[in-house]
């Protein structure tokens, strides 16, 4: 049995594992900084700088990642078409937008070896801005980011106004979230929350007309 699981756990070592990571919530340089270390074969006793050990890391829900800070604003991505004139710069938000897996891709080429060995070790890195993925077969274990997750910013905020408890709808789940503020005509203390609402909601009375 010793040397049976000595032999399993050395095959194991030396074969290529599929990880799965959720970078929902998580900062995006804690995310790259282990994501780089297990496509590089940090992770295993064989590591060497110059061998392919590394293993397929397959991260979900990349358009969720977190920024600490005013980082969507002020990190900026330059670069240069050889053309001249062709200077282009464009800031972290725009580029997540366009694309909600650039950004962790390329913070993650940024930690690996500026050698000919990086790009065969992004060819193991499979990034999807959503939970769907076709490798679910694959996947023999989830990797665990260490850290506090931070919460996912909101897109959305609508402010409405009610009568009554009965005309509260139950949150749905999406993205969009609804405060709800009770008025009473006879109690004068909602008054003021109800003209304070007022500069927040007209936008959304005057769209639904």
């Amino acid at each position: 049995l010793e040397m049976t699981s000595k032999f399993a756990s050395s095959l194991l070592t030396h074969s290529r594992r599929w990880l799965l990571v959720d970078g929902r919530g998580q900062s995006v340089g804690r995310l790259a900084a282990v994501v780089a270390g297990v496509l590089q074969g940090k992770n295993k006793p064989i590591f060497s700088k110059n061998t392919q050990v590394g293993d397929h890391v397959v991260l979900i829900n990349s358009k969720f990642v977190h920024f600490s800070g005013k980082k969507w604003e002020d990190k900026k991505y330059t670069w240069h078409t050889g053309w001249p004139g062709g200077f282009r710069q464009r800031t972290a938000r725009v580029v997540h937008e366009k694309d909600p897996t650039d950004v962790v891709r390329r913070a993650v080429s940024g930690m690996l070896p500026k050698n000919t060995l990086r790009k065969r070790m992004l060819r193991r890195l499979h990034i999807f801005e959503d939970e769907k993925h076709p490798y679910q077969r694959n996947i023999c274990e989830t990797l665990v980011i260490p850290g506090e997750v931070e919460p996912v910013p909101q897109k959305l905020y609508v402010v409405h106004e009610v009568d009554s408890d009965d005309n509260i709808p139950t949150p749905n789940g999406e993205e969009v979230v609804e405060e709800f503020v009770l008025y009473d005509s006879n109690d004068p203390s909602t008054h003021t929350n109800r003209s304070s609402s007022n500069e927040a909601s007209g936008a959304v009375k005057s769209g639904d007309g």
